[in-house]
């Protein structure tokens, strides 16, 4: 009998849930739910086209609308596997979008330094928490550009 009751309570808990999914805008019951490397990816191609598209280009091809105006050529971003060795350069990336990594393609001006601006974003948290939400941010950016590699020879 006890195992019933439990039985009854999770239906009519599952149905309550599904019920108020429903109504709602924020979670439909047909879509499954995003991996956090599916979530991340999705931030980091927000990133990209708020922060990057703007010299790198919508695709990452280095055709932006300001390409044109920069000292040197943006590089095209969907090689960068294909560029090395057909490994894609993870830690390269991370450095040259935190800024640790300034390569003389950029000077001293043309890319920003993104991991200083990210934790900027968040004055309101604790150091720590600043650095790592700049680090999360990084990681999702640097998702997205891997997720974009053309990988014809």
């Amino acid at each position: 009998m006890n195992a019933s009751r439990t039985s009854i309570a999770i239906a009519v808990a599952g149905a309550l849930t599904i019920a108020s999914a429903v109504g709602s805008d924020e979670l439909s019951v047909t879509e499954a739910p995003l991996s956090w490397h599916q979530a991340a990816q999705a931030d980091g191609e927000e990133i990209f086209f708020e922060l990057c598209a703007v010299c790198h280009g919508a695709g990452g091809k280095g055709d932006g609308p300001a390409a044109a105006a920069l000292r040197k050529r943006v590089p095209d971003l969907t090689r960068l596997t294909v560029e090395n060795n057909r490994i894609f350069p993870t830690e390269w990336v991370r450095e040259t979008i935190a800024g640790a990594n300034r390569p003389a393609a950029h000077g001293s001006v043309d890319m920003p330094i993104w991991g200083s601006a990210f934790a900027e974003l968040r004055p309101d948290l604790k150091s720590y928490r600043r650095e790592g939400f700049a680090r999360q941010r990084i990681y999702n950016l640097l998702a997205h550009i891997e997720r974009i590699q053309d990988l014809s020879p």
